[in-house]
């Protein structure tokens, strides 16, 4: 990937925190009057996960709708710099949402923890919902004896959380990471967007891209015509994402498919299925495309083969001869060392 400008962990500058407990187990709300002694230990365990949602390319982003949306009218409300403007704000975000998990039976309880924080010079909201986690902690008694029992912990800092809401104060703009959870009703829902926030949450970049990968995966293997067109369906993916470090899922159709019109019109209606056909994107993390560096392969016999596209698209040491019957030979070439898992 090319170097690109982003950001890094100590660019958030962390201003003020409170925790308040959504035990919807026992049905007991316990909200906090008092700010967050934000010591350096504690300080750097939020930002953390705050950074870790800032960079995920599993993050979600929508926008408050003013006429819907309570917590935007809260937090137009609050005056992030007056102490108690920011308690009261974050006691009621707190209620509202304690509310919403109470109408269901899965969702966990949680340590609600709202920090306020500047990135870049503009003030952001984190909402980071530390859902517990069951575990075993040894306990002493006055009489020497030890015992075993069970505790309830927040996540710690090397786990993501799976339910966190980041909010720009100045452009009310969200990322959000959320899970679907089934309600009362028999419902299952994103509530985080759309009971809580009550906004139209737009897919993350990194299922935008398994998407994708898989349209182009799923019309290689309907329509096979060798295995050298099947890699260069691929390669053309990894050269458009790597010239513009997006995908722009109308163009990549063009590219890919435009010579073909039966594929395309495939491709044009599978985006459109999912609803990514006027789609520009990026993601953040290699690892989420790491899938465009290598092209995995079995043959009809079972043999497996791992092909880095940087290889294939070079040609110096990978040839592919396929024959008029559509059979296919693959050579490698120039191979000094072999190494046997």
């Amino acid at each position: 990937m090319k170097n690109k400008t982003k950001i890094q962990r100590d660019d958030v500058i962390i201003r003020k925190g409170i925790c308040h407990i959504l035990d919807r187990h026992s049905g007991y709300l316990g909200l906090s009057t008092e700010l967050l002694d934000m010591g350096p230990d504690l300080m750097e365990f939020v930002r953390g996960h705050i950074f870790k949602i800032l960079e995920s390319d599993d993050a979600k982003k929508c926008e408050l709708n003013g006429s819907r949306s309570q917590v935007l009218s809260l937090l137009e409300a609050m005056d992030e710099k007056d102490d108690d403007s920011f308690i009261e704000a974050s006691r009621t975000i707190a209620e509202n949402l304690f509310d919403i998990t109470c109408d269901s039976v899965l969702i966990p309880s949680a340590d609600l923890i709202v920090v306020s924080f500047q990135l870049e010079s503009v003030v952001h909201l984190a909402l980071l919902k530390m859902n517990y986690k069951e575990t075993y902690v040894h306990r002493e008694s006055e009489n020497e004896g030890n015992n075993i029992v069970n505790q309830r912990v927040i996540p710690t800092g090397n786990t993501r959380l799976t339910e966190a809401i980041i909010i720009d104060l100045l452009e009310y703009k969200v990322q959000l990471v959320e899970k679907k959870y089934e309600m009362l009703s028999g419902d299952k829902v994103d509530y985080l967007s759309e009971r809580f926030l009550k906004c139209h949450a737009q897919m993350a970049p990194k299922r935008k891209f398994q998407l994708l990968n898989k349209v182009i995966t799923d019309i290689s293997n309907k329509y096979p015509e060798g295995i050298q067109n099947r890699l260069d369906m691929k390669s053309k993916l990894r050269e458009e994402f790597f010239e513009k470090q997006e995908f722009r899922a109308n163009e990549i159709g063009d590219k890919i498919f435009g010579s073909d019109p039966e594929k395309k019109q495939a491709f044009d209606e599978k985006v459109e299925q999912y609803d990514i056909q006027y789609d520009t994107f990026t993601v953040e993390k290699e690892n989420t495309v790491r899938k465009l560096e290598y092209q995995m392969m079995e043959t009809d016999t079972g043999i497996e083969i791992k092909i880095p596209m940087e290889e294939y698209d070079t040609k110096d040491n990978i040839e592919i001869i396929e024959d008029a019957g559509g059979a296919s030979t693959i050579i490698i070439k120039n191979v000094e060392q072999i190494r046997v898992n």
